[in-house]
């Protein structure tokens, strides 16, 4: 019996000012996944800093929550079965 696997998947500021969103969206499509939800949006620092909340002891932590909320980002559901 197979198994349902969903996949949370960002496209990070760089990857929208190159313009590579079709072209990650393929490859994940090649690969078996299916894209069921999707969002382009500028996340807030507070959700930021809860999305990473695992990550706030490092160095980089308030470099991370400034660099992803300097530009938009789209956020995707992926499913896949296993």
């Amino acid at each position: 019996m197979a198994n349902l696997e969903r996949t949370f998947i960002a496209i990070k500021p760089d990857g929208m000012q190159c313009s590579l969103v079709g072209e990650i969206i393929k490859r994940f499509k090649q690969k078996g996944f299916s894209l069921v939800a999707m969002k382009f949006l500028r996340a807030s620092e507070e959700h930021l800093k809860q999305h990473y909340i695992d990550l706030k002891d490092h160095l980089f932590f308030p470099g991370l929550v400034k660099y992803m909320n300097s530009r938009p980002v789209v956020a995707m559901e992926h499913h896949s079965w296993q």
